[in-house]
C-alpha cells in the first residue's frame, strides 16, 4: 500500500482539514501571507480579525485587506 510513496523526495506532506469554518468567497476581506511560505497563506472574514492578527504576529507577516 506504501510502495508509491518516494520518500527520497524531500519529505511528506501531511495534509489536515482545516479546523475553521466555511466562508463564502465574497465574505473574505482579509489575507495573512508568510514571508516565504506559499502554503502558509490564509484568508479571514471581517469577523475573523482578531484571529488574522494572531497568525500575523506568530508568523511574521502582516494583515492585508482584500479589495
Amino acid at each position: 500500500m506504501t510502495e508509491n510513496i518516494d520518500g527520497g523526495s524531500g519529505g511528506y506532506t501531511n495534509r489536515v482539514a482545516p479546523t475553521r469554518g466555511r466562508a463564502a468567497l465574497a465574505d473574505l476581506t482579509l489575507i495573512v501571507r508568510p514571508p516565504g511560505q506559499a502554503a502558509g497563506v490564509r484568508v479571514y472574514t471581517r469577523d475573523q480579525a482578531h484571529e488574522a492578527e494572531a497568525y500575523a504576529a506568530e508568523t511574521g507577516a502582516a494583515v492585508e485587506q482584500l479589495p
